[in-house]
C-alpha cells in the first residue's frame, strides 16, 4: 500500500517526517480528499539529494525541490501506483523546529501509526498556503479545526503567526 510505504523507506533513511494537508485534517477536523498527501520532512535541500532520493528511487520518480522564500517543494510519484506525495523541506527556523516538537502520533486508516501536524501547526501551513487568505479551501480548513478544536492553544498560533507574517488572517479566523 503506497502510504504505509512512503513511512516505511522514510523510516528507514532515518528520515523524520509528519504528514500535513488533508490526511492531518482528517485526524484533527472532517477528511477532504484530495490527490496527494503532504509531508513535511526534516532535511536539508542537499540531504532532499542524498538521503531521500536513494530511499525511494527506482521505484518512484523522485521530482526535484522547487525552492521558495521559507521552504522547498519537491515529491514522489509511486510508479506501480501512480500515486504522489508532496515533499515540503522547511527552512529550520523557529517555527519549523516548533512543528516538529509538537507533532503527533495517531492512527490512520490508510498509514497505521503515524506522525501528524498539530492542529495548531495545520492552521498555520494552511494559512501560510491560502496565498494571503485568497484560497478559500484552506480558509474554509482553517475554519473547520478552529471549530472542532475549541482548546487549541491561541498563544502558540498568534506567535507564530505573527513571525510568519500572518497575524491579520489569523485574527479574521479569531
Amino acid at each position: 500500500m503506497f502510504e504505509r510505504d512512503l513511512l516505511r523507506r522514510l523510516e528507514a533513511a532515518g528520515i523524520d517526517y509528519f504528514v500535513t494537508g488533508s490526511v492531518a485534517l482528517g485526524a484533527w477536523a472532517t477528511f477532504r480528499q484530495t490527490n496527494d498527501v503532504d509531508l513535511v520532512v526534516r532535511l536539508t535541500p542537499a540531504e532532499y539529494e542524498t538521503r531521500l532520493r536513494p530511499a525511494f528511487e527506482p521505484d518512484y520518480i523522485v521530482k526535484p525541490l522547487s525552492v521558495h522564500e521559507k521552504k522547498a517543494l519537491g515529491a514522489v510519484i509511486s510508479i506501480a501506483e501512480g500515486m504522489k506525495a508532496d515533499m515540503i523541506v522547511r527552512q529550520s527556523d523557529g517555527w519549523g523546529e516548533a512543528a516538529f516538537a509538537r507533532r503527533v502520533e495517531v492512527h490512520d486508516p490508510a498509514f497505521g501509526l503515524v506522525w501528524v501536524s498539530s492542529p495548531e501547526d495545520l492552521v498555520i501551513a494552511k494559512l501560510e498556503f491560502s496565498e494571503g487568505g485568497r484560497r478559500t479551501k484552506q480558509m474554509g480548513d482553517c475554519r473547520v479545526i478552529i471549530r472542532t478544536r475549541p482548546g487549541l492553544d491561541w498563544e502558540y498560533l498568534e506567535r507564530h503567526g505573527h513571525a510568519l507574517g500572518l497575524g491579520s488572517l489569523l485574527a479574521a479566523l479569531r
